[in-house]
């Protein structure tokens, strides 16, 4: 059988799969396969609130990066042992270019909710598109994605200077948390200390103020280090994409450096046990630029 994908390129017969896969190394930068289409779109949808992303492969994997207002940088990451197969000629160095997120998606969904599909995907390098070929069930569609030359990244790195807080927890409290700030809000304080409150979170809008603190001796958390009294404000509008990153982790970690730099890890667990991240980096307030 075969399908039509608008503005996809040409359906194949399954017939062809095999032939297609076993020239793949030799024409593509890289080639992979994946036998989970479902987590690695759910993934991609946490950091599609910028349609454009910057897609870097290396021999440890693939990294999607999108950067929104000038403060905030998002991460997705698959490592290559995510992948029933991956290959990537370039050795130790790094490839790049950009590609459209909604585009990709929309490849990725073309079988919906099915966890049989499964996908191949090649880059042949500089200019070329990134090829996706999804099948499932006998069905097979290639989608031919357009890349283009990647812009500068901010590349928010929280580990320029010390990092006195990190905090391990469960995601569920903190996304409960996120779900009752007030929306009219245009910050969220967080405090980290060594003494109480610990952790804190609070907010200050026209429906009234917010404060909700854990105590660093919670069941929901897993590691406390601090050494000293942090506190920093950051834009509760940049901080709210991470919503969707918080309801398909199970832990997430928290870092804030010497300079107010906000760094969360969201730790996601795939379906064969394998587990990949997700990382948002955030600027306070003081630093933030339209």
């Amino acid at each position: 059988m075969s399908m039509q994908v608008d503005g996809a390129g040409p359906a194949i017969d399954e017939s062809q799969v095999s032939q297609m896969t076993d020239g793949t190394q030799g024409m593509s930068l890289f080639s992979a396969r994946l036998d989970d289409v479902q987590s690695m779109s759910s993934i991609l949808k946490t950091v599609s609130f910028v349609q454009e992303a910057t897609c870097e492969i290396s021999k440890a994997g693939l990294k999607f990066i999108v950067e929104h207002h000038k403060s905030l940088e998002a991460k997705a990451f698959f490592q290559a042992s995510l992948f029933h197969s991956f290959y990537y000629a370039d050795g130790d160095d790094t490839t790049s270019f950009s590609v459209n997120l909604g585009v990709l998606l929309e490849c990725l969904s073309i079988f919906g909710s099915s966890v049989s599909a499964t996908l191949k995907m090649s880059y042949a390098g500089y200019g070329s598109p990134l090829v996706l070929l999804l099948e499932d069930g006998g069905i097979v569609t290639d989608c031919s994605i357009r890349t283009s030359e990647p812009g500068e990244l901010l590349g928010i790195d929280i580990r320029q200077t010390e990092i006195p807080g990190n905090i391990i927890m469960k995601s569920h409290w903190l996304a409960e948390v996120f779900a009752e700030f007030d929306p009219s809000s245009e910050s969220v304080e967080i405090v980290i200390s060594p003494d109480k409150p610990f952790f804190r979170l609070s907010t200050h809008g026209s429906g009234g103020s917010a404060q909700v603190d854990c105590p660093k001796d919670s069941d929901l958390i897993e590691s406390f280090t601090c050494g000293q009294t942090m506190v920093n404000s950051y834009s509760l509008k940049l901080l709210k994409p991470s919503e969707k990153a918080l309801a398909i982790s199970s832990k997430i970690s928290i870092r804030m450096n010497g300079f107010g730099t906000l760094g969360v890890q969201f730790l996601v667990e795939a379906a064969d046990g394998q587990a990949t991240f997700i990382e948002f980096m955030l600027l306070p307030l003081e630093d933030h630029q339209d």
